[in-house]
């Protein structure tokens, strides 16, 4: 049997970071990451089709309101390409500049009348004390306005989600860095007709020159591998047990174990009380479907668009070929579109690429004729996005107390249950791993 200091479960973004910081921290300790899948990365995913880059877990960027935590991810993505936002809100029309509260400038004067109107309502409305939203469509009338809220906030969520906005819990809103929150300076600015920027953080973004995004990712595990972490791809977590030491799959036995696996799969591999294992069966997310679209003609100058429009089947499209100059051979281009699925419904890919196809084509993205179209392809997650419906928070708290007693520390996207950015997950690495240093 093998024997390790700390074995890490799950390798994609949050397990290759983990496993990395524990052998810096710990340069004596014996590390390994077991990873299921032969084709490691996660999200954070590329593939490469007779020339043109595709990100295919969806459309990731470096950035980070946190200096050093942007400052660490870079270290690790190398030669970048640094970006100034240009991402768009498709809107009766109009693209208007993300954040849309800061974009509509771009309106016509009796739109943005109306936006500014219902904003101000808002504020007044939500200065009232003892107040507080209960749900999604509360939290978006109270911060954005009914206006903003109406044609955009709960049409795109309500998408993204494929739940009703009011099934969908508040808290998670207030996360920082999750999603922008209004200044109402910039968004009265914007009203009046003056271009602003909002969530500045992202503002100015960076992307691996070279090879994808997975050329972060593949930054963290080569980092890893020199410090002498041993990864495992292709090797599936069925069993996890207490034996003194823990032991994985009755083959590795190890002094501590950190998990980045979905807490929903927990039941399947470590015998759980059966309310802690109700609460995890409680929790709720969606997979994603990412169209690739190989074209034959160059990209506008535009990064990503939200489409929150119902009769298209994807709720973000992003013109990859625009994050570096090696994403598509000259003259051409490419793109992602990405689609929600809960998880009980049946997968139809090709439906979802002829539709994906449909959706460019109302949007004079590719013509009707299709001539620009060089191919298509689409990858599948059976993870893409946990959703917050109501009692998700007792529900994690729950599961992951209960692991937390049996010594077990459970992290990342899907190990804490949460729609994390990539510095977050960094930065919840860091903080775990300090705390297990002595003093």
């Amino acid at each position: 049997m093998a024997a390790v200091d700390f074995v890490v479960l799950g390798c994609g973004w949050a397990g290759a970071l983990l496993s990395y910081k524990l052998k810096e921290s710990f340069p004596r300790a014996r590390v390994a990451c077991l990873e299921a899948s032969s084709s490691p990365g996660g999200l954070l995913r590329t593939a490469v089709v007779d020339g043109f880059t595709f990100d295919i877990g969806g459309s990731h960027i470096i950035f980070s309101r946190d200096r050093g935590l942007l400052d660490e991810m870079l270290g690790f993505a190398g030669d970048v390409v640094a970006h100034e936002r240009r991402s768009f809100i498709m809107y009766n029309g109009y693209k208007v500049p993300y954040p849309f509260e800061n974009g509509i400038y771009v309106l016509p004067p009796e739109l943005r009348a109306e936006i500014l109107v219902d904003f101000v309502e808002a504020l007044l409305e939500g200065a009232r004390a003892g107040w507080g939203p209960k749900n999604l469509r509360e939290w978006a009338e109270t911060f954005f306005g009914r206006a903003i809220s109406r044609e955009y906030l709960v049409p795109y969520n309500e998408k993204i989600w494929k739940r009703p906005a009011e099934s969908i819990a508040s808290d998670w809103l207030y996360t920082p860095g999750r999603l922008p929150l209004p200044d109402w300076r910039d968004v009265v600015r914007s009203g009046a007709g003056v271009p602003t920027t909002g969530y500045r953080e992202q503002a100015i973004f960076y992307y691996p020159r070279a090879g994808g995004i997975q050329s972060l990712y593949e930054g963290v595990v080569s980092a890893a591998r020199n410090l002498g972490v041993v990864f495992l791809w292709g090797y599936r977590v069925t069993r996890l047990e207490k034996q003194g030491m823990w032991v994985v799959n009755g083959e590795v036995e190890a002094r501590s174990v950190f998990s980045t696996l979905p807490i929903t799969e927990l039941p399947a591999i470590l015998d759980l009380p059966s309310d802690v294992e109700r609460a995890a069966a409680s929790l709720q997310y969606n997979r994603v479907i990412v169209v690739g679209v190989a074209l034959r003609k160059r990209a506008p100058p535009e990064h990503w668009v939200y489409v929150p429009q119902k009769e298209i089947i994807f709720h973000r499209y992003a013109w990859i070929s625009n994050y570096s100059p090696l994403n598509a051979p000259p003259g051409h281009s490419s793109l992602i579109a990405e689609i929600t699925v809960e998880p009980w419904r049946s997968l139809r890919v090709e439906e979802a690429i002829e539709e994906t196809i449909e959706g460019l084509k109302q949007l004079g993205v590719v013509s009707e004729s299709e001539e620009e179209v060089v191919f298509t392809n689409a990858w599948v997650h059976e993870y893409g996005y946990p959703v917050y419906t109501h009692g998700h928070a007792e529900a994690r708290s729950r599961v992951l107390g209960y692991l937390e007693s049996c010594g077990v520390k459970s992290l990342g996207r899907w190990g804490s249950w949460h729609y994390w950015n990539m510095d977050r997950v960094l930065a919840e690495v860091n903080s775990l791993v300090s705390a297990l240093r002595p003093g």
